[in-house]
């Protein structure tokens, strides 16, 4: 079962729509001063800072596209009272963004001379949809714009709430790809294991379509929002750049003005150093607009909201103000990955000292609070929702049969007298002896002393054979000195650069280019270690270096902690006779099977469905890398006769790029080949997929078309929902033949592989309850087709039985859904449900079935779509280095691997 809703059939939902265009005077002019500013990296004016301004400062606004030219810039429900917010947003947007070099021209003039903006209003169906030629639905533009925030409102506005939930709902932020959120409102408090913070309830709405479905689907998809309740300790961030976070703003009594649906503004933070030291300010345009807002209050201030988080959640006052005094703001620190705070004990003392009474820097915790659902908790949302989407002409989904499962092939590895050559750069010794113990105990291998020399170098026979070479790196992983906080911009650049070169030719110095591609295990400090330290993680500059001189890198955080033998927790107990503990075991053994898998150590390709044998056959793809405005397209490939290569795309500095090992391809990557620009040269791109394709070839082969960024209209439109033909392909460039057919291009076949899982349903097993069995001796299990794969039911919902389910799931004769197993570690009783208040289930993490959506595009003639669906299934499973399944199939994961090596 998929719990989610379609559009009936013939419904309409007419609604008044307001809009208007960007001041057309303007443009012009901020077109002229963005080609004359000298930090201008882009044609194209940076709209999308403005449509985020826009959506901090103005809740009545529900879509701002990025499109100047749009006369459709702005839309709404409800036409805005005043336009101060829209205003104060396009002037702190030319003057921190567009024309900051202009500092002597009086742009607020400007702006007001071309307001007000010009509103118009037209009734809009938020339900008309038409059919493409290939059957799938094809939604008008305000659909997928409009539709989910008029559900949203609808729903605040109805007072309804979510299940099991005596509170009520909020408007979450505005979304620019047309999701809209409601909010169970107050957040709940939340104490686990000495962490304090606080969580609440989510639904989301989103419009999506399926490949040859001419219904419009509504994934009303649920999820769990985490808010600071002590200071935070940690925020990481990923670059040079200041860390990036948001607050969540919510004024009972309206933002701009007394009318207002309550809702929740989303507005992001700049965020510099950690603990005592950690100060918070918002970004450079939202603090320009807010000293001319009329309510400048409302927006408190960051650093504020960092001391003293609980205080301003305002828990203690009522979400529906009354009488005429307007209540305070509440303004919370939504959590994202790798947030930690102080715990409850350290929080009073943060703010007069960074030290605990014994002088220790207070430990760090988690939030309390665990993500994901059960199976029930999204079944019983789904039946909660059936009644209020049913108002707005929606239908829930019928059950879908299932493909019976079969057992994945067996992995096939390589010779047990593969070799392979490894590095482990050490400053601990527990690190070595949690290397032996995972490589002689866990693994199996046995182990052959070193003789006497210089060169300490184990050898480990098993699987493979391992030729381990021991080393000091000594402060080679020690932190980078950062550039002083007063220096401009480009100074510190140049002083980073400057330490960067130093510290690569010490690299080149104490460990020269190996002669065997070696594996390196690095023990390496964690990001907050350095970030206390004052000092810049060396983690990036290994990754780019290492590769130069014949070395992968994996890196292994030092192996520090003393087992406890009576601890509770399994993790912290000594693994069997050691003092080491069993969880670092684990982290040591994952870190080495995936250093194995960096230099070679990988299975072969399982045959491809409904070959004979010997036949040979091969699986390609192309995964793109993102870097600043570059992207790195690179050609992966596996045959069944030889190893797996790889290939860049050729550039002007480099027309010729020859296929290589794909052991090889960091290093390729590291010397800055293979890049083109994003924007300018989809040309380049589409010639590339092409020869991917290997059109001209006749072996049997299967490509795997990842839709992200493929699917773009100027690069491969046919991978579109729309456009999509089975066994009519059409190639991305045009030179090529506008339709092919397979008996055009003999072995050839095309997966489709979308796992953007915001559009996708989630999957559950259903069978109907049996019947009682007084009723009929001849009474049989009377369940759907229960797959061999991974079902197991559990207490009924409303009549049927329901579990977690794995396997694939046939959407239509060529769209498969495929849901990997759920993970042997979590152990979360089904019958706990999120939904329950307790504060037991809120600390347990869920598994959500994320979905993998397999399209068989192209395929020869007596293929069958099924068995090329479960074949890419499996290859998320066709792993040595790992034995739980990936999110993306073998030869794409390994792309996305690749990602580590870009700058």
């Amino acid at each position: 079962m998929f719990p989610q809703f379609a559009i009936r059939q013939e419904a309409s939902l007419p609604t008044l729509v307001h809009s208007a265009p960007f001041p057309r005077a303007l443009l012009p002019r901020l077109e002229r001063a963005w080609k004359s500013n000298p930090d201008a990296k882009s044609r194209r004016l940076p709209t999308r800072t403005l449509r985020q301004l826009v959506e901090c400062v103005e809740p009545h606004v529900l879509a701002v596209s990025d499109d100047l030219e749009d006369p459709q810039w702005v839309r709404a429900l409800q036409q805005p009272q005043n336009e101060i917010a829209l205003q104060l947003a396009l002037e702190a947007w030319i003057t921190t963004k567009v024309a900051p070099h202009q500092p002597d021209v009086d742009w607020s003039l400007s702006i007001k001379a071309a307001m007000p903006l010009a509103w118009t209003c037209s009734d809009v169906d938020l339900l008309r949809h038409r059919t493409q030629p290939n059957g799938t639905a094809a939604p008008d533009e305000p659909v997928f714009a409009l539709l989910a925030s008029f559900l949203a409102g609808t729903w605040v506005d109805e007072k309804h709430s979510l299940p099991g939930q005596k509170r009520g709902c909020i408007l979450g932020p505005v979304d620019a790809r047309g999701k809209r959120s409601v909010y169970a409102w107050p957040p709940q408090e939340l104490t686990h294991d000495g962490a304090y913070g606080l969580w609440t309830h989510y639904l989301t709405f989103q419009v999506t379509t399926m490949p040859h479905d001419g219904r419009i689907l509504l994934l009303a998809s649920p999820h769990i929002a985490r808010f600071a309740g002590t200071p935070a300790g940690y925020i990481p961030r990923t670059s040079h750049k200041p860390a990036g976070a948001t607050l969540f703003l919510h004024a009972p009594h309206g933002v701009l003005r007394g009318a207002e649906r309550p809702a929740l503004l989303s507005c992001p933070i700049s965020v510099h150093g950690q603990m005592d030291r950690m100060t918070w300010s918002w970004d450079s345009g939202l603090a320009t607009i807010l000293p001319s807002l009329p309510t400048p209050h409302l927006y408190p201030d960051p650093n504020a909201v960092r001391a003293a988080p609980r205080e301003h959640a305002r828990l203690d006052e009522p979400s529906t103000p009354s009488g005429d005094t307007p209540s305070e703001p509440a303004a919370l620190l939504l959590h994202a990955t790798g947030y930690t705070y102080l715990p409850m004990e350290a929080e009073n003392t943060e703010a007069d000292t960074p030290s605990t009474p014994e002088g220790k820097r207070p430990r760090l915790v988690q939030h309390p609070a665990g993500t994901g659902y059960q199976p029930i908790d999204h079944l019983q949302l789904f039946e909660h929702l059936s009644g209020p989407l049913g108002d707005q002409h929606f239908e829930p989904l019928s059950w879908h049969p299932t493909l019976p499962g079969r057992r994945p092939p067996r992995l096939r590895p390589p010779a047990p007298t593969t070799e392979y050559h490894l590095e482990l750069w050490r400053t601990s010794p527990r690190t070595e002896q949690a290397v032996h113990l995972v490589l002689t105990r866990k693994l199996g291998f046995e182990h052959t002393a070193p003789p006497p020399g210089d060169d300490q170098i184990h050898t480990y026979r098993g699987p493979c054979v391992i030729h381990l070479r021991v080393c000091d790196p000594g402060t080679l992983t020690s932190g980078l000195t950062r550039p002083a906080p007063a220096l401009k911009k480009k100074d510190r650049q140049a002083f980073r650069k400057e330490r960067a070169a130093e510290r690569v030719a010490e690299l080149g110095t104490a460990f020269p280019k190996a002669g065997p591609l070696t594996g390196c295990l690095v023990e390496i400090e964690k990001p907050g270690y350095f970030a206390a330290a004052g000092r810049d993680d060396p983690y990036r500059l290994l990754k780019q270096t290492l590769p130069g001189l014949h070395r992968h890198v994996q890196c292994l955080h030092p192996v520090n902690r003393t087992a406890n033998a009576e601890a509770k927790k399994k993790s912290a107990q000594p693994y069997q006779d050691s003092d080491i503990r069993s969880d670092d075991i684990e982290r040591v053994s994952a870190a080495i099977a995936d250093i194995l898998r960096s230099v070679g150590n990988l299975p072969e390709l399982p045959p491809l469905p409904g070959l004979k044998a010997g036949v040979p056959y091969e699986v390609s793809t192309i995964w793109v890398g993102h870097e600043g405005k570059n992207i790195v397209p690179m050609l992966l490939r596996m045959h069944s006769l030889k190893g797996p290569t790889a290939q860049l795309i050729p550039t002007h500095s480099r027309p010729h790029e020859p296929e290589m090992p794909l052991e090889d391809l960091p290093e390729a990557l590291t010397e800055g080949r293979g890049r083109i620009r994003r924007r300018d040269d989809h040309a380049a791109l589409g010639d590339f997929l092409t020869q991917a394709l290997a059109l001209d070839s006749g072996t049997d082969r299967l490509f795997l078309a990842r839709t992200q960024l493929l699917r773009d209209t100027q690069i491969w439109p046919w991978l579109q929902n729309g456009n999509i033909t089975p066994d009519l392909l059409e190639t991305p460039t045009a030179s090529a033949a506008a339709h092919r057919t397979p008996s055009d291009l003999p072995g050839l076949r095309i997966a489709r592989v979308c796992d953007d899982g915001t559009k996708l349903p989630l999957g559950f097993g259903v069978s109907e309850l049996p019947a009682p069995q007084e009723e009929s001796a001849d009474s049989q299990d009377t369940t759907t087709e229960a797959p061999a794969a991974s079902q197991d039911t559990d207490s009924p919902v409303d009549g049927y039985l329901w579990g977690r389910f794995s396997g694939v799931v046939p959407w239509n004769d060529r769209t498969f859904l495929c849901i990997n197993p759920r993970p042997d570690t979590h152990q979360v009783n089904k019958a706990l449900t999120k939904y329950s208040n307790q504060d037991k289930a809120a600390t347990k993490k869920g598994a959500n079935p994320n979905c993998l959506e397999v399209h068989a595009s192209f395929l020869q003639d007596g293929d069958d779509a099924s068995e090329f669906a479960r074949y890419v299934q499996n290859l998320r499973r066709n792993h040595l280095h790992t034995d739980k399944a990936t999110a993306l199939p073998m030869l794409l994961h390994m792309g996305k691997l690749m990602a580590y090596y870009l700058n």
